[in-house]
């Protein structure tokens, strides 16, 4: 059931009274705004299912590794406001540091799992303990009954599940299929930094990863796609075969559930990734 209103919360306190009303029934998706298309599909999946919807905006400091680019992410609030309000969203939280990070509060020590080890975990050392940070800070306030994650951050979601699965069994969790520009590449808010002529090249990333799901390649033809992707300026720091949930890297395609890249276009970091069998358990 959709609101007439989009109500705004800025205080925790009212927010857990409402989130108390809502009896468990929210779908929420948070995000560190910059809203794009990719974002707006997941609200559209949680509206499907006629649960009333709430969105988070708040860029996370904890889940950088890299200063510059916590400096240079993009922070849009009035535009994502408009955005969602014409979407339909019921409610939208925007809290600040304190809110999530209150003076003197005890934090959880963070322990991961396998899937949190490798790929973005070794190349972002302490990125995955932000994550689960601010989400068991935010699942706690909001109290939903469902999340919405979208699957371009694969590894993400594998961490999100298993955080889900050990600490929040009453949420439900739901991957949104990635969303991708006219020509493959995957929607990011990041992308706002790539030029019009370095999207044309982005665009190989995604037709590599349809090769790779599609063929059964050994290690030199996997070196072979990384070294045309470096000639269209995009250096790879990964590409890798991987079984899910556990994101461990195999060597061949049979063993794999998917295909996962990271990589560098400039100065802008790009990931993605094709899921071409069924997630195991």
């Amino acid at each position: 059931m959709q609101s007439i209103y989009m109500r705004i919360f800025y205080s925790v306190s009212q927010l857990k009274k409402e989130a108390k009303a809502q009896g468990g029934h929210w779908a929420f998706i948070p995000t560190m705004g910059a809203l794009h298309d990719g974002h707006l599909s997941l609200i559209e999946q949680a509206k499907q299912q006629n649960l009333p919807t709430i969105v988070s905006v708040f860029v996370n400091p904890t889940q950088f590794n890299n200063s510059e680019d916590l400096a240079k992410y993009p922070r849009t609030v009035s535009q994502d406001l408009k955005k969602l309000a014409e979407i339909g969203v019921d409610a939208v939280f925007l809290p600040g540091i304190q809110d999530i990070y209150p003076d003197n509060s005890s934090v959880p020590e963070v322990h991961l799992g396998s899937e949190a080890k490798n790929l973005e975990g070794f190349y972002r050392p302490g990125h995955f303990e932000g994550v689960v940070m601010v989400l068991r800070r935010l699942f706690s306030i909001v109290q939903p009954g469902h999340v919405f994650f979208g699957q371009k951050d694969l590894q993400q979601c594998m961490v999100v599940r298993s955080l889900i699965n050990n600490e929040f069994p009453e949420i439900r969790f739901n991957m949104v299929e990635t969303m991708r520009e006219k020509g493959g590449l995957a929607m990011s808010s990041r992308n706002v930094h790539i030029s019009d002529s370095d999207r044309i090249n982005a665009n190989k990333i995604y037709q590599t990863l349809i090769k790779m799901s599609e063929l059964e390649l050994n290690e030199s033809e996997v070196l072979d796609l990384e070294n045309e992707l470096l000639e269209l300026g995009i250096q790879t720091e990964y590409l890798k075969y991987v079984s899910l949930p556990s994101l461990g890297v195999v060597t061949t395609r049979a063993e794999a559930n998917a295909v996962v890249f990271a990589g560098y276009l400039g100065k802008v970091r790009l990931i993605d990734n094709l899921i071409f069998k069924p997630l195991s358990n």
